[in-house]
């Protein structure tokens, strides 16, 4: 909660949310506890991968970028000469 800088309304809200999709299950009494369910696990595994692929495409359309720019500054010294 204090580390995501979340109140403890909105935590809840969002951990109830989870529940309700069948990402987290609740074990224990007056002392809850929240476990990944399978789905949630997978979701998880999903969710690690598609960020990896992005962060793969982020950079690479970086360097893409980079290199048109290089390109067009050389294009333009070129043309002025």
């Amino acid at each position: 909660m204090y580390l995501g800088n979340l109140s403890f309304d909105l935590l809840q809200k969002y951990l109830d949310i989870l529940v309700k999709l069948d990402l987290l299950e609740v074990h224990g009494g007056a002392e809850k506890s929240y476990v990944a369910t399978e789905k949630g696990q997978r979701f998880l595994e999903d969710y690690r991968e598609l960020r990896k692929y992005s962060e793969m495409a982020d950079s690479k359309k970086r360097a893409l970028e980079t290199s048109l720019a290089v390109k067009a500054q050389t294009s333009s010294h070129l043309s002025i000469g």
